[in-house]
């Protein structure tokens, strides 16, 4: 399971995209979607993928390596740490609900009805 099939990088958001890298990164290791020791593609290719600068991954790289949620190394990449430092608590939940209420915002900006999206989420969160 690679992480950039889930993450994404909102223009519009107001959080700046190496802070939507790190939070979702966050969140996917929360939920167990990235489990300790799954790789994470190289900053290039996620960069490529997202269509961000290759600096706005590597800043979220280093941020989540300094906090222990990722391990770098040369010979096998970068990996999710064997022992992240999250668990979910109330701060965890929180960060969650307002990533999801962004995200939703930005969905309904872009012209999306509710139910649109609740049933895509639903579909998303169903078959994963």
């Amino acid at each position: 399971m690679s992480a950039d099939a889930f993450i994404v990088v909102d223009a519009s958001a107001s959080a700046p995209p190496f802070q939507q890298i790190v939070d979702q990164v966050r969140a996917l290791v929360q939920s167990g979607d990235l489990p300790p020791g799954a790789p994470l593609p190289t900053v290039r290719q996620l960069a490529g993928d997202l269509r961000v600068a290759p600096n706005t991954v590597a800043r979220a790289y280093a941020d989540l390596q300094q906090n222990g949620w990722i391990e770098a190394d040369g010979r096998r990449g970068t990996r999710i740490a064997v022992k992240p430092p999250a668990t979910r608590d109330g701060a965890a939940h929180a960060a969650l609900h307002d990533a999801v209420a962004e995200f939703v915002h930005s969905l309904v900006r872009r012209g999306y009805s509710r139910s649109e999206i609740g049933r895509a989420l639903h579909d998303a969160v169903g078959s994963r």
